[in-house]
């Protein structure tokens, strides 16, 4: 915004510096503020056009409304360039030549063009410029984005290690399955499988600031069919998943750590227990809702935890704000709503 006022600044500064140089010049006549003021009035459309397409192009470009910011842009031509031809002046005689030369004399070659004509494109290109500073501005965000996200992904990485990775999941499951060993053999190695995958997601496929959706989603599963073999058939686990993710990509782990949480904070031997998780794809977008049972007595506090300020910033940095992440909790309930575009 100070570079574009620095810019109007001198633009308005010019006409009269333009007007002194002249006069100093020793053409006849002297600068009058009625000649400043009249150039200024014909520079101020063309500021406006500016103010209003940079209002209207920052809200459609963050909102990734290509289309309608196309239609508007060019209703916005339209309306200026009515504006240009209802309120143009031309001399009498003939045309100018369009560069500010004499006029255009028949069989010179050269075709006339009407001063309107010359400030539709002088409106065109002022619109042109507004969007190429725009997206050299944005580029320079995104270059900054991914240097901020590389090394978020580094933190996060040492943070998924230290804190997903516990020794009470890691242990339980490995007497779990060993359990099973003489029990239920086949089921056995079934859960030898699933915990191997989960753990190469984990240690090396979750370096990135997104993977495909589809990966996050088998991850969610290995993980809840390892979390049944700990459970009693008394706690209700439900998983829903998408057959088809459409190629979409999500932030590693994200989802998965509010399954997680769901497990760690939601369950009780002694009460009623339940997790629902979800996942479907609708209009672009990726609805991820997961529930648990809450339980009085039971400390939670992962809507204010330095956890869920972790996954607000990795949010942020990855979506802007085209994302919604909604926390809803009664005595019995603990709900989380995400939901996300297919691509980030």
């Amino acid at each position: 915004m100070g570079l574009y006022a620095g810019v109007w600044a001198v633009i308005f500064a010019l006409a009269p510096a333009t007007m002194f140089f002249h006069y100093m010049a020793g053409h006849d006549g002297s600068v009058s503020w009625a000649e400043i003021l009249d150039a200024w009035g014909d520079i101020l459309p063309y500021l406006l056009l500016f103010v209003v397409h940079d209002l209207l192009s920052a809200s459609f470009i963050r909102k990734r409304q290509t289309l309608l910011y196309v239609l508007v842009t060019l209703s916005l031509l339209v309306a200026f360039g009515a504006y240009c031809y209802s309120t143009g002046h031309r001399p009498p005689g003939p045309p100018m030549d369009g560069m500010g030369g004499p006029p255009a004399m028949p069989g010179d070659g050269r075709r006339p063009m009407h001063p309107e004509t010359m400030r539709l494109i002088i409106g065109v290109l002022v619109i042109l410029v507004n969007l190429g500073v725009k997206a050299m501005f944005a580029a320079f965000r995104s270059e900054r984005k991914v240097q901020d996200l590389k090394a978020e992904s580094l933190n996060r990485q040492l943070e998924t290690l230290r804190y997903q990775i516990n020794p009470h999941f890691f242990m339980n499951t490995l007497n779990n399955i060993h359990a099973l060993v003489d029990v239920d053999p086949e089921k056995a190695k079934e859960s030898i499988q699933a915990f191997s995958k989960l753990m190469r997601i984990v240690l090396y496929e979750g370096d990135s600031p997104t993977i495909p959706l589809e990966q996050e989603a088998n991850y969610i599963r290995h993980y809840i069919s390892l979390m049944r073999l700990r459970y009693p058939e008394s706690v209700i686990i439900d998983l829903a998943l998408p057959q088809d993710t459409a190629g979409a990509k999500v932030p590693p782990l994200l989802m998965a750590s509010f399954v997680e949480n769901a497990f760690k904070h939601g369950i009780s031997y002694e009460e009623h227990s339940f997790v629902h998780v979800s996942m479907a794809l609708k209009e672009d977008k990726i609805y991820f809702k997961c529930a648990n049972s809450r339980h009085l007595g039971k400390a939670d506090t992962r809507a204010g935890g330095m956890g869920m300020q972790n996954v607000r910033e990795r949010l942020d940095l990855l979506y802007g704000g085209l994302y919604t992440l909604n926390l809803t909790q009664t005595d019995k309930v603990y709900e989380i709503l995400l939901i996300l575009p297919q691509t980030c």
